[in-house]
């Protein structure tokens, strides 16, 4: 069998992905792609994104069509640096497919990743994925997200960290029911959660109100924290989206919802109906919606934003990378002007506040390289 030939597969978008469904190829056999081109647009239960190509080379022959669903690491395109003649890559796709395993096995007995424990008298959900490295990742979600958030970076960075994603209070499959929501009390949380999952030191991944409580966790416990890597973090400066906070608790009809989700985006095509029915089914849970509005509360004073994290950032000697979409509509991305030279900055272009959604190899790039160096 040639050695020119490279297995383009169906990506693991998330620690719970089984399959994925193509929408469309952006390019077509025979064009030539080189690493990182977005070749095509794939739809999971919770997203619409474009993957992009993992090699250099041309496309020899696209496997899996328009509308078709397909497992996990299943082969969908092959590609080469060369040509190779047909009976070669049918030869390539058949042993490939004789050594495929699907990962699903989903009906009964489907393993959930799930895991609960009991932090600060608050019964929090997490996923972790480990794999004996001296470096541990802790992903924070923002204002009304979940762990889900992370589908296209835990599931990357855990081929090289032992990584641990979790649902904030009020979010997710966490407690809804708490007393505080102020970025110490968070930050104590944070430090509860390693301590219980014997974790002494961590880098930590943070995005929005996640970021500004990766932030205060720094400042905090500076021994516990390794490195920062911040996403549109709240906390440097006053401007913000109010609006957008009340209309996402309130949003009572998936019309109303896609409004406020639509301003989270620069390409609004990620959004998918399940993603929408998902969170306004989180929304009616008991407690969810007071929850959100006690969060709500402590990011927001009339109208802006409340907590200064400026010197606390500024101040720390750890390693920080902030990465902020360009386009962001929630919280403008100039606010970085107000950081030292000591921290690295990235604006992304063609993006909105949803950095590690939109531009995952950009965010999981940053991350690597503030944690290794």
């Amino acid at each position: 069998m040639s050695t020119n030939l490279v297995a383009i597969t169906m990506p693991k978008w998330g620690l719970s992905m089984k399959e994925g469904s193509i929408l469309k190829w952006i390019k077509s056999n025979g064009d030539n792609i080189s690493k990182g081109d977005m070749i095509l647009e794939i739809e999971t239960e919770k997203v619409v994104n474009e993957m992009e190509s993992p090699e250099d080379g041309k496309i020899l022959k696209i496997c899996a069509n328009e509308g078709d669903t397909v497992p996990v690491g299943s082969i969908i395109a092959v590609c080469g640096k060369q040509d190779a003649s047909n009976e070669e890559i049918d030869a390539f796709i058949e042993e490939f497919n004789s050594n495929f395993k699907s990962e699903i096995n989903l009906e009964e007995g489907e393993e959930d990743l799930n895991e609960k424990i009991k932090v600060s008298d608050l019964e929090i959900n997490f996923i972790k994925n480990i794999n004996s490295n001296n470096e541990n990742i802790l992903f924070i979600h923002g204002f009304g997200g979940d762990l889900n958030n992370w589908m296209f970076n835990q599931n990357e960075l855990s081929e090289k960290f032992n990584t641990y994603a979790i649902d904030l209070p009020g979010h997710g499959m966490s407690e809804k029911n708490i007393h505080s929501s102020t970025l110490d009390d968070l930050a104590n949380l944070i430090s509860s959660f390693c301590i219980a999952n014997d974790i002494n030191s961590v880098n930590l991944v943070g995005h929005s109100f996640g970021a500004g409580i990766s932030i205060k966790t720094a400042s905090l416990y500076p021994d516990l924290i390794n490195s920062l890597t911040l996403i549109s973090p709240i906390g440097l400066g006053k401007e913000i989206d109010s609006a957008y906070l009340e209309n996402f608790i309130n949003a009572e009809s998936r019309r109303d919802l896609k409004k406020e989700i639509e301003k989270l985006y620069f390409n609004s095509d990620i959004i998918t109906r399940d993603m929408l029915n998902e969170v306004l089914k989180s929304l009616r849970i008991d407690n969810v919606q007071s929850t959100l509005s006690k969060i709500q509360n402590e990011i927001i004073i009339n109208g802006e934003q409340k907590n200064n994290l400026i010197d606390e950032i500024n101040s720390t000697k750890i390693p920080v990378c902030v990465v902020w979409g360009k386009e962001d509509q929630i919280i403008p991305s100039n606010h970085h002007q107000v950081l030292n030279d000591r921290i690295k900055i990235i604006i992304e272009k063609d993006c909105g506040h949803m950095a590690h959604i939109e531009k995952p190899s950009v965010v999981n790039d940053a991350i690597n390289s503030t944690i290794v160096g």
